[in-house]
């Protein structure tokens, strides 16, 4: 593994195995390498396992018609990108932020709709086909409508989607849609109030409800709804009262496996309520036959109602049905630091490139280096593992 612990010469070959020739470099390209040193794990190509030469021509391996330029070393392909435009929330859920919130950064260090434009650019270049904007809370970043238009515009993303908490919706939702979002996923933790106020700290479920109604009338393309399933609190019979309203909306429900990110970790491991569990609470629902993951569509797999196959439900086993072997996404934050797992809490910082003056060739070089050193996974509940229980999500943007 290529790493140094000073900064390096102003220009040098690094030489490995014939035909594993990494170039000599120039100042600008120097500087990148030794940020990404400092943030993420670096692999010149003569580390790589056997067989493996570089990340480009591996990603040229994947589905037919991708562009295939961005890959880990593993060979995933890199296809997903969950843009953070806020670390600020205005909900303060039991799994995500202390009861005293956590605190967001200073304006001037998250990142302008200009730098984020062009972060999009370069993730574009490199063959991301999906950017879903995420938080802390993005509805509470004014001009969001406008940040959209300009990625479907000025940049050219058809796929442009949306993770929110809905209560600022019933306001945004026409704006929103006009301005060119396809897909929404809504956080909806419970349909029952009282259980929806605790889980979130006061969160007002009928103003989340009004926000569906609202974009659902604005005609967006796709919406489902995210519940984060915490033993004790909205498991068991909560799944099924969560299923048949979706389903009478017309909405595809999710339910995702509580990770110990942050707060997630200091509910403990026995909060964690499995898939498996989850499916056998709604086995008189669901059909006995999995319909798998989209895998543009992100980590979700699907079963099929029982009586009705136009129907479905979504599991994320992040802990017990782990799927890090096919992750397809990456995550910049709202500060612009490049996350290449939910679960890492340190991150190469485009914003300080781009405001070292470096331009879109070397936001675009430094880019695919961090990520050709992404992990092979998330170590959640490995013995000694415990760099993510200092992840707040609002901080990454989950």
């Amino acid at each position: 593994m290529t790493r140094w612990s000073n900064p390096p010469p102003s220009r040098f070959t690094l030489t490995g195995p014939p035909g594993h020739v990494c170039l000599a470099w120039s100042w600008p390209l120097l500087r990148i390498r030794w940020a990404v040193a400092k943030s993420l794990p670096i692999l010149c190509d003569s580390d790589a396992d056997v067989g493996v030469n570089d990340p480009v021509p591996l990603a040229a391996q994947g589905e037919i018609g991708f562009p295939g330029w961005l890959a880990d070393r593993q060979g995933r392909q890199l296809r997903y990108l969950r843009l953070s435009v806020t670390d600020r929330c205005d909900l303060a859920c039991q799994y995500c932020m202390p009861a005293q919130g956590v605190a967001a950064s200073p304006k001037e260090d998250v990142l302008s709709f200009e730098e984020i434009i062009r972060v999009a650019r370069v993730f574009v270049r490199l063959g991301v086909q999906t950017i879903r904007l995420t938080g802390g809370e993005p509805l509470v970043r004014k001009g969001l409508p406008e940040l959209i238009r300009m990625l479907r515009q000025d940049v050219g993303v058809t796929d442009i989607a949306l993770t929110s908490n809905g209560t600022a919706l019933r306001h945004l939702a026409s704006e929103l849609v006009a301005a060119g979002l396809t897909r929404i996923n809504i956080s909806v933790d419970s349909v029952d109030p009282v259980v929806f106020a605790r889980l979130t700290r006061g969160g007002d479920l009928n103003r989340v409800l009004d926000g569906i109604a609202a974009i659902q009338d604005a005609g967006i393309q796709e919406l489902k709804t995210n519940a984060v399933v915490v033993r004790g609190h909205n498991d068991g019979l909560h799944l099924g009262a969560l299923v048949d309203w979706a389903w009478r909306q017309n909405l595809v429900p999710r339910f995702i496996e509580l990770m110990p990110l942050g707060e997630g970790a200091k509910l403990g491991e026995g909060a964690v309520v499995p898939v498996a569990e989850m499916k056998a609470s709604l086995a008189d629902r669901l059909s006995s036959n999995s319909l798998g993951p989209n895998l543009q569509r992100g980590p979700a797999s699907y079963v099929a109602a029982r009586h009705d196959p136009s129907r479905k439900v979504g599991f994320i086993g992040a802990v017990t049905e782990n799927f890090c072997h096919r992750c397809n996404r990456v995550r910049v934050t709202a500060k612009g630091e490049i996350r290449a797992c939910l679960a890492s809490p340190h991150g190469l910082s485009l914003r300080a490139l781009m405001r070292d003056g470096l331009d879109d060739g070397a936001l675009f070089a430094a880019v695919q280096e961090s990520l050709f050193g992404k992990g092979h996974g998330h170590d959640f509940y490995a013995r000694g593992e415990t760099r993510h229980h200092h992840v707040h999500m609002s901080h990454v943007g989950g």
